[in-house]
């Protein structure tokens, strides 16, 4: 149990906090909800991938360095990030088949608790397991709050303005060694995988395998992007001698940063989750 923390500074505006969370590292801002001031984007990379029973008292330890705990803290989103998710369609999903939808491409462990986020506007279920130590850790210090998977937040953005019924669209998510693989056609989820990518020639590999199972014209169609990959970084520019449509999906925000981020489409998610409180 982390000590007991003093909140001050009350009588200052409430604020709300966004939170996203992997092992390899956090980042996290507030915002006013009323006139919509953000801070700068903080962030923590650790210097090796993190396990996961250590990350509450990670976070812990960054919110203290930034004050967090002596905020007015109104309302928390947290997202977190792993290879610990799989989607569901509505029409098959029962909430006590959770561990059996897992249990097909995971490895999961015996206590291992296991989440689902319900997309409201699409026809799937996100089921996952989150970081449970550092839910617990938020829930000592600000009570309720809200949390999802990345994944949700990207998938039923890409879904949601998708132009029309009849289109195929494809996106991909890199986020350090995860690849994260998705297809829609007809606003439906035609294919969702996370793959270990560990070079560029790891991400275009696992990219030209899902455009030929499922004939898609990488000159043609676009493929969104979000993540880590930069504008003519290597990963871009090794994508890009195979797929030539290849779009950055910036969030969708009323915010106004501190400090504008650079390649705001890294931060997709962070920001996006501010959105869903």
């Amino acid at each position: 149990m982390m000590p007991e923390v003093i909140i001050k500074n009350q009588e200052a505006a409430p604020l709300n906090l966004s939170i996203f969370v992997n092992i390899n590292g956090i980042s996290f801002f507030t915002y006013n909800p009323v006139n919509l001031k953000a801070s700068r984007i903080y962030r923590c990379t650790f210097p090796r991938p993190q396990k996961v029973e250590n990350l509450h008292s990670l976070i812990y330890d960054e919110f203290k360095i930034h004050n967090i705990f002596n905020l007015r803290i109104n309302k928390v989103v947290c997202c977190y990030e792993n290879n610990l998710a799989s989607f569901v369609p509505k029409s098959l999903f029962e909430e006590e088949s959770l561990s059996e939808y897992l249990n097909k491409n995971i490895d999961l462990k015996e206590n291992d608790f296991i989440s689902y986020d319900v997309i409201a506007r699409a026809d799937w279920i996100n089921v996952y397991v989150p970081f449970v130590n550092v839910n617990n850790m938020l829930l000592d210090h600000f009570g309720s709050f809200s949390y999802f998977h990345s994944t949700s937040i990207w998938i039923d953005f890409i879904n949601y303005h998708s132009k029309a019924d009849s289109e195929t669209i494809w996106g991909v998510y890199k986020q350090e060694q995860n690849t994260h693989i998705v297809l829609l056609k007809n606003k439906k989820l035609q294919f969702y995988n996370c793959f270990k990518s560990d070079s560029e020639n790891d991400l275009s590999y696992y990219v030209l395998m899902i455009a030929s199972e499922f004939k898609i014209d990488s000159n043609t169609i676009p493929l969104y992007i979000i993540g880590e990959i930069v504008y003519k970084d290597n990963y871009f520019n090794e994508l890009y001698k195979f797929v030539r449509s290849i779009n950055f999906l910036r969030p969708l925000t009323r915010l106004n940063f501190e400090s504008k981020p650079m390649n705001i489409h890294k931060d997709f998610c962070l920001i996006n989750a501010a959105e869903c409180v």
